[in-house]
C-alpha cells in the first residue's frame, strides 16, 4: 500500500472530475432543472427560481473548463519520479489507460450537459395537428425564458392543460402561440399554467 504522498495525485484527479461535473450541473440547472421537474409532474412558481442561476452560468462554465484543464494536466503531464515507486498507483501499467478513459468520458458528459439546454430546443417536437373548427388561438408574452430548454418547459406545461391542442413556444421572440378549445379551457388557465412552472405570461392578442 502506497503512502499518502503516493496516492495524492490520483485523489487530485478525482477532485478534478468531481469539480468539473459539479460545475457543469450548476451551469445547466437554470434550464434543465425546470424541464426535468415539469417532466416529473411538479409545478409551482418556485420552479422559476432555478432560472436565477442563469446569471452565474458563464462563471460556472469557466470553472467547469478550469477543472477539466486541471484533469487533463494530471493525466497527460509526465509524472514525477517520486510518485511512481513500485507500489504506487501510477506505477500500475493500466493506470494511465484507465485515467484517460475516465477523463474523456467525463469530458463528454460535461460538454453534453453544457450544450443540452440549446440542443433540446432543436429536437423539441413541433407537430402540426388538424384543429377542430371550435378552437381559438392566443399569443402569450412569456417572461423569464433564457434558453431553448426553457421554451420546451413552457410548451410542456401548456400542453398538459386539458383543451390545449397545440403550443408553439419560441425564445426569440419570447412568446407562446397556443391553440385551444375554449369550451374546455380559458385563457386565464393558460396564463396560470406558465406561471406555475416559473415563467409568468400575459396575453398579447388572440382570435
Amino acid at each position: 500500500m502506497g503512502n499518502p504522498a503516493q496516492i495524492k495525485p490520483n485523489n487530485n484527479l478525482k477532485w478534478g472530475f468531481m469539480g468539473a461535473i459539479s460545475a457543469a450541473i450548476a451551469a445547466s440547472v437554470c434550464c434543465l432543472g425546470p424541464l426535468i421537474l415539469v417532466g416529473l409532474g411538479f409545478s409551482g412558481a418556485w420552479i422559476g427560481g432555478l432560472s436565477a442561476f442563469e446569471r452565474y452560468r458563464p462563471l460556472s462554465m469557466l470553472i467547469t473548463f478550469g477543472f477539466l484543464a486541471f484533469a487533463f494536466y494530471k493525466v497527460y503531464s509526465k509524472p514525477k519520479a517520486d510518485c511512481c515507486e513500485t507500489d504506487s498507483y501510477c506505477a500500475n501499467p493500466k493506470a494511465d489507460k484507465i485515467n484517460k478513459i475516465a477523463l474523456w468520458s467525463v469530458m463528454v458528459l460535461v460538454i453534453g450537459m453544457l450544450v443540452s439546454p440549446n440542443v433540446i430546443g432543436a429536437f423539441a417536437s413541433k407537430s402540426t395537428l388538424t384543429q377542430p373548427a371550435t378552437t381559438k388561438q392566443v399569443v402569450l408574452n412569456v417572461e423569464g425564458m433564457t434558453c431553448a430548454a426553457c421554451s420546451v418547459t413552457v410548451s410542456k406545461s401548456l400542453k398538459r392543460v386539458d383543451g390545449v391542442q397545440e403550443a408553439n413556444v419560441t425564445l426569440i421572440p419570447p412568446e407562446a402561440v397556443v391553440t385551444f378549445d375554449p369550451v374546455k379551457v380559458k385563457v386565464e388557465q393558460l396564463v396560470e399554467a406558465t406561471k406555475n412552472v416559473g415563467y409568468p405570461s400575459s396575453v398579447r392578442g388572440g382570435n
